[in-house]
């Protein structure tokens, strides 16, 4: 059999991944079959488990392969010099998750609420994701600190506080958004602002 190139490779797994997707999208994570999977991309069985073992491992990488996208994309808007307010903050990062979710066909927000359930059951899923969102809050917690030193934040809270306050804030958007479906980062923005504006007088 002659050697898969690592390009090959990449690009067989994407595709694998991204029909995954799609019926995770339209059966849920639990309902979904490798059949369908398979069906869906329009590889056969002894292509499909060339790159795969089974289900759990599609999870899992699909997961894996999203979270580590969207902290890439998360990055640059944490680490930004400039300085940032907490609401003006919040309205970029939903704004990237929006971005980053809507998909041809599906949205990722939808699925993360099967992928928060899969977790649940799935030790391996449950790892990674408890990785990923907790080395964010420590970003968010960075963040925290750098607006205390620019004078924009109370010195006296926990960095730690506001950070989890703040990812329950980005988490309940990704919720809304598969939920509700008009959740709207400029309104998040807004909605913050007014929580965070002295009553009038």
């Amino acid at each position: 059999m002659p050697k898969i190139s690592d390009e090959h490779r990449a690009a067989r797994q994407a595709q694998i991944l991204d029909a995954a997707w799609r019926c995770f999208y339209r059966q849920g994570v639990q309902a979904t079959t490798m059949e369908q999977i398979m069906a869906e991309s329009g590889l056969s069985a002894s292509a499909m488990y060339r790159y795969f073992a089974g289900k759990d491992d599609i999870i899992v990488a699909a997961i894996s392969s999203s979270l580590s996208r969207l902290g890439q994309l998360l990055e640059p808007i944490l680490e930004a010099p400039q300085q940032c307010s907490v609401p003006a903050l919040v309205q970029q990062v939903t704004t990237a998750i929006e971005s980053f979710t809507a998909r041809p066909g599906y949205n990722l927000c939808r699925i993360a609420l099967h992928g928060w359930s899969e977790a649940q059951r799935n030790e391996r899923l449950r790892g990674l994701m408890r990785d990923f969102y907790a080395a964010f809050r420590d970003r968010l917690a960075d963040r925290v600190r750098r607006w205390q030193t620019e004078g924009a934040l109370d010195a006296a809270a926990a960095p730690q506080d506001v950070a989890q306050t703040l990812l329950s804030l980005i988490l309940g958007f990704v919720v809304q958004s598969a939920i509700v479906h008009n959740a709207d980062p400029a309104a998040h923005e807004r909605g913050l602002l007014a929580l965070c504006a002295p009553p009038p007088a």
